[in-house]
């Protein structure tokens, strides 16, 4: 007869640890997530160009790393991000919590703003060009470095706005999922469905995943228990992506749906394909690749904040030489654009990594280690 392992005790906040695979797993789904957000902001030149084509090879592959995978990954991301404020809360309280997320989330969001309308006054000073210049106006400037109704100066920030404004409805998601789980997830689906002029926030789809993640941590499931809801999920992605493929091939504008449809089938979308991710995530920490993508993870959320910023600037470089979306050369950008992202994040975190300040401002204050160093060493560090 085979001993039976324990459960992990539960820890002082009542919830069971998180068991080293499964932190493991959450490390490389970061980084998988993040690394594959960074095409979607490759920015074609001509934005026309990419849907007024015939799909050729390029232009399918361009769509299912942009509007498949990176835009579908923030689903994931969202789900993480929920698991873990169960624990935060409980450990933290309320207060604290909001004192601790203003530091991580809000604090960068305001600077990584700041220094891109630093950098566009450089540019237009440069350049004679204003034309992504902010009103200075208070909604302009709070829509530039906040994101109040509108996108921020840095687009993809707007996930840390979002994710700060679920982390305020934390406590009441964690009230009503303990009591009424099922009614909670299907009120907000259909504040997924009907949610966007509220501007509450920017992408509703957010707080259902993020409801999500903290419905499985209090749901007490196992890493295997996850694993067997996931795995029929992401079979179930095959069916979503050929409907998505399929919309591609024909033309099939999604922005002329009815937009009941188009939220509910990109909803889909997102909730197969975080599946997907995760079930990747078990296939790499198996693999040799297991041990790059966790060292990379403490550099995630510097590449997330900066590439936007890099791409819009490097952009104008490599458009020049290798023209825009539809040039037979714009794969060059399209592929070397996010390489060039991780290696720059990976650069600017160890030039401001000894400055406490630039750390506190660009990178919620977490510190990082070389990457090069062993990672015995970098563990005791």
């Amino acid at each position: 007869m085979t001993a039976r392992t324990s459960s992990p005790a539960p820890s002082a906040t009542g919830l069971s640890p998180v068991a080293k695979t499964m932190s493991n797993r959450i490390k490389i789904a970061r980084t998988l997530c993040i690394f594959f957000m960074t095409f979607v902001h490759v920015q074609p030149g001509i934005a026309e160009n990419v849907y007024d084509r015939d799909a050729g090879f390029f232009d399918i592959v361009y769509f299912i790393l942009t509007r498949l995978m990176g835009l579908s990954s923030v689903s994931l991301l969202s789900v993480v991000s929920g698991y873990f404020i169960v624990s935060s809360l409980l450990k933290l309280g309320t207060l604290d919590l909001y004192k601790s997320k203003l530091k991580t989330l809000v604090v960068p969001l305001v600077a990584w703003n700041v220094l891109a309308l630093a950098l566009l006054g450089a540019y237009g000073l440069l350049s004679d060009n204003w034309r992504n210049w902010p009103e200075f106006t208070v909604p302009g400037m709070a829509n530039a470095f906040l994101a109040v109704t509108e996108w921020p100066l840095v687009v993809p920030l707007w996930f840390l706005r979002d994710l700060f404004v679920c982390c305020l409805f934390s406590p009441l998601l964690y009230f009503a999922i303990k009591r009424l789980p099922v009614a909670t997830i299907l009120l907000l689906v259909v504040f997924t469905l009907f949610g966007e002029d509220l501007y509450i926030l920017q992408r509703p789809q957010l707080m259902l995943f993020f409801a999500m993640g903290m419905w499985i941590r209090l749901s007490w499931a196992n890493e295997q228990e996850i694993d067997r809801i996931a795995h029929p999920l992401a079979i179930g992605l095959a069916a979503t992506a050929a409907i998505f493929l399929y919309f591609r091939i024909q033309g099939i504008l999604l922005s002329d749906m009815d937009d009941t449809l188009r939220l509910t089938l990109d909803t889909l979308l997102r909730i197969t394909m975080a599946a997907g991710f995760w079930y990747l995530t078990e296939l790499i920490r198996k693999s040799s690749f297991a041990e790059p993508f966790m060292r990379f993870e403490p550099y995630c959320f510097f590449l997330f904040c900066s590439h936007a910023i890099l791409f819009d600037y490097a952009g104008i470089i490599f458009r020049r030489f290798f023209g825009n979306y539809g040039s037979d050369l714009f794969p060059i950008t399209f592929f070397t654009l996010p390489i060039l992202a991780v290696i720059s994040a990976i650069v600017g975190l160890q030039i401001i990594n000894r400055s406490g300040v630039l750390i506190f401002l660009f990178n919620a204050g977490h510190k990082v280690q070389p990457l090069w160093r062993p990672a015995a060493e970098r563990a005791s560090a």
